[in-house]
């Protein structure tokens, strides 16, 4: 079992890997983000079960990472279509 300073560490890197999760996920398809929406969510939700923490604090950390996540993508995707025009 990690210790809480390791936790915190795995989750603060999950947290940090956000804006290049993103940037990976606003550059395929936009048939094909949904799916790699939901990868992202499964594997976030995989860490947090893998240190071991309850469903309820689970849904709500992931939840608030997929929110941001969502957020980055489409403001990279908004970039990308600016920067094209």
């Amino acid at each position: 079992m990690a210790s809480i300073a390791d936790e915190e560490e795995i989750l603060e890197a999950a947290i940090a890997g956000i804006p290049k999760v993103a940037e990976v996920i606003a550059s395929i398809p936009e048939e094909d983000r949904a799916t790699a929406l939901d990868a992202a969510e499964r594997s976030y939700r995989q860490t947090v079960c893998d240190l071991g923490y309850d469903e309820g604090p689970i849904e709500s950390w992931v939840s608030a990472v997929m929110l941001r996540l969502q957020r980055e993508v489409k403001e990279q995707v908004s970039l990308r279509s600016h920067g094209s025009k």
